[in-house]
């Protein structure tokens, strides 16, 4: 255990310095030419990430055509750099009012569009969820993290359902992702990181034509299933 608090320390001065130049690459391009953002966001993530010595690696296959809601499990901070690795294309997400009170990361996600949320506000929280479907309705893909929070013993929590009212009202299909090894690189209580690989698994759309049978809670039960499946735990709904 010394040995990662020893390393942790190196690691949040590589990881920060890693942070500031991508920061700088990614606000010039982002308003220089927003196509130019999406192409070296990627590249970018898995420089930041690299500085942590951390190795993502992607199973599976982001569809090829059409637009879709990303929902994946909420397991670390990495998650804002594991995200961008993921879809092709144009892409936001919905997060976090505070996220807007960042600096730089405030400037990146107004650029494209992210949609803050207010979870404790539910009429905010519904004017999220609308602003959401106009963006999907452009043909920009949606990520969205449905847990709300990070969990502090490594297990997904039960999803919110907002996500999947987006889903429906707009007949969008839902792609599950299941992120592991984020978690034990940094649990939410613990400030030092343990280095190595991370998991990307995606797994199959949803069918919207099932939708008008599932209804919310069918559909929300599938896909918070699947993605357990993904990560590799028991998937029992409670």
């Amino acid at each position: 255990m010394l040995k990662f608090k020893l390393l942790s320390l190196v690691l949040y001065l590589s990881g920060f310095l890693a942070f500031i130049l991508i920061a700088i690459i990614l606000i010039l391009s982002g308003f220089i030419f927003l196509p130019l953002f999406y192409g070296s966001v990627k590249i970018c993530c898995r420089f930041m990430m690299a500085s942590l010595l951390l190795w993502p690696k992607i199973r599976g296959e982001f569809p090829s055509d059409g637009t879709y809601i990303i929902m994946m499990n909420h397991s670390s901070f990495l998650d804002v750099f594991i995200f961008p690795l993921i879809p092709k294309g144009a892409w936001t997400g919905i997060t976090a009012v505070e996220n807007f009170k960042i600096p730089v990361f405030s400037s990146i996600i107004k650029r494209i569009q992210a949609i803050p949320i207010e979870r404790k506000n539910r009429q905010a929280a519904f004017e999220s969820i609308k602003k959401a479907e106009d963006v999907l309705k452009q043909g920009i893909h949606i990520g969205i993290l449905p847990e709300g929070t990070r969990p502090l013993d490594g297990k997904m929590r039960e999803l919110k359902k907002g996500g999947f009212h987006m889903a429906i009202n707009t007949n969008t299909a839902i792609l599950p992702v299941g992120v592991s090894g984020a978690y034990s690189f940094k649990p939410k209580d613990r400030w030092w990181m343990k280095p190595g690989s991370i998991s990307i698994n995606i797994g199959a759309p949803t069918n919207v034509s099932e939708y008008s049978d599932l209804g919310i809670n069918g559909l929300k039960n599938k896909v918070e299933t699947k993605i357990k499946e993904l990560l590799g735990e028991s998937h029992e709904i409670k």
